[in-house]
Order: C-alpha cells, then sequence, then structure tokens
C-alpha cells in the first residue's frame, strides 16, 4: 500500500489526515506544532507528530503538504530538516497550498533536483467538511503520476479530478477563488439592502442555506455554460429569457437601492456585462 504523509495539520491538512488514518492508510504527518492534533475531530487517530519534515519524508511514498502560503511550502521543502533533505528519488510531494504559478514552477523545478516529483493540487471544501471526505482536489499532474497518487487523494477527497498537465490543478484553483470571492462581493452588496429594508440577515443565511446547494449562482452558470452545446433549438429565445428576468430582476434592485440611497457599483456592473452573464443561454 501506498504509504503517506501530510505536512500541516490545519483545518484543511488536519481533516486529510484524518480522513487518511480512518481509512488505514500507512501515515507520518508532522506539524511545526506538535500538540496541533489535538484541535482535531478523532486527532487521537493520527500516528505520533514526527520531529520534522525530513521524517515524513523517509517514511512516505507520497506527502501532502497544506500549509497557508508559498513562503511555508519553502520552509517545508528546504533545509536540513525539510522534505527534500529526507526524501529518496521518486517522492511525490503534492502541493495543496494556494499558491502563485511562479511560485509552483521554482518548486517543482529545485524538487526535481533531487528527484522529486511536484504534483499540484488545488483543494476546497464545504464548511465543517475536512474530517469527513468532503474536501474536493483539482490536480495538475502528468497522468501516469496522477496515477501514482489517486488511491491516496481519494481516501481524503469526496472527489479528486486531473484538471490537465504541471499546473493546471493550481490554476483551476486560483481562478475558482477569483469566482468565489465575487459572490462574496454580492453578498456583501445584497446585505446592504438588506440592512436598509429591515431584512433579517441570519434569515437570509438560512434561506440560502436551504434553497441553494448545487443551484448556487456560480454552480448553476458552470453546468449551464458547460452544457450550451448540447441545448436543442430555441437556445436564442432562452438566452433573451433568462436576460430580461436578469434585468428586470436588477431594475427592482437599483430602484430599492435609489430609495434607500446607497452605492451599490455590482448593479450596474451586472447590468453592462448582461449579455456575458447570460451567454451560457445563447
Amino acid at each position: 500500500m501506498v504509504k503517506a504523509g501530510v505536512v500541516g495539520l490545519g483545518q484543511m491538512g488536519g481533516g486529510a489526515a484524518v480522513c487518511l488514518a480512518r481509512a488505514g492508510r500507512p501515515l507520518s504527518v508532522y506539524d511545526i506544532d506538535p500538540e496541533a492534533w489535538r484541535r482535531l475531530d478523532d486527532g487521537h487517530l493520527l500516528p505520533p507528530v514526527a520531529a520534522n519534515a525530513a521524517e515524513v519524508a523517509r517514511n512516505a511514498d507520497v506527502v501532502v503538504v497544506l500549509v497557508v502560503e508559498a513562503a511555508q511550502v519553502w520552509s517545508v521543502l528546504e533545509g536540513p530538516e525539510g522534505l527534500l533533505a529526507g526524501a529518496r528519488p521518486g517522492l511525490v510531494v503534492v502541493v495543496a497550498s494556494t499558491i502563485a504559478m511562479t511560485e509552483l514552477d521554482a518548486m517543482r523545478a529545485r524538487a526535481a533536483e533531487t528527484g522529486v516529483i511536484v504534483v499540484d493540487c488545488g483543494v476546497t471544501c464545504p464548511p465543517g467538511g475536512h474530517a469527513h471526505k468532503r474536501i474536493v482536489g483539482m490536480v495538475g499532474a502528468d497522468p501516469e503520476v496522477f496515477d501514482r497518487v489517486r488511491e491516496v487523494l481519494e481516501d481524503f477527497t469526496q472527489a479528486a479530478l486531473l484538471m490537465g498537465g504541471p499546473g493546471a490543478g493550481m490554476a483551476t484553483k486560483i481562478v475558482r477563488n477569483m469566482m468565489f470571492y465575487s459572490t462574496w462581493l454580492a453578498a456583501a452588496e445584497a446585505v446592504q439592502l438588506a440592512v436598509q429594508t429591515g431584512i433579517d440577515v441570519a434569515k437570509m443565511a438560512e434561506i440560502n442555506h436551504l434553497s441553494e446547494a448545487d443551484a448556487s449562482g456560480p454552480t448553476m452558470w458552470l453546468r449551464s455554460w458547460a452544457a450550451r452545446d448540447a441545448v436543442p433549438g430555441g437556445a436564442t429565445a432562452r438566452f433573451e429569457h433568462v436576460r430580461g428576468v436578469m434585468l428586470k430582476d436588477l431594475d427592482a434592485a437599483d430602484a430599492l437601492r435609489e430609495k434607500h440611497a446607497i452605492e451599490l457599483p455590482l448593479i450596474a456592473l451586472m447590468r453592462d456585462a448582461a449579455d456575458k452573464i447570460a451567454a451560457p443561454w445563447k
């Protein structure tokens, strides 16, 4: 069985490690805080925390790095106690931290000098799902390398999707984050209207929780875009309908904005981009 390692026992990394332990995967773990496991649900399932990242590398075939930023990934890789110091040729290091593509390229080149392969795997997860196999992995790797790490990834994800060659997983995560944070901006502007009109924001949150799930705005848009070539006749009519309904709703929101004299630039941005927003239905 492929032996796994996890470096970084925060919310995401700790959840991944717990899932790997539950799956019975041979496992080594490390965190700069040797007591980090105590904060995890079922943290007692984990093996004793290694002395350093090099020890994890010596005991694993695939090591998943789940820290916050590029500087931390570099500190995990380099130095006498880093992964590269303890690695044997053929070790696969899965970088699951969201970092810039230039940093990822430099890490891949540095690791290759010691015979270590770097795979990028963007990760995302619904709230509270980290230790319950709800993580989704977006992987960038050559197909044969993906086949080597797949069983480890599948032990802690609900889906590990090969997005393309090296770099494709990180690029996917960056793009997804761009889309995700844009919905936060929409929520921030919507709350301004909600507060002005006396709407209970906590109840709005409950409404969204109960009604969205797979029908969230980004999910609906992306699925419609992906399926647009399969739409039978009448696509133009659908486009006009979706665009018209959206503009009608934006006009209503704009009237409410004017009534309360607040600035919500997203409304004007969406109106100006109406054709682009409704494009999946064209």
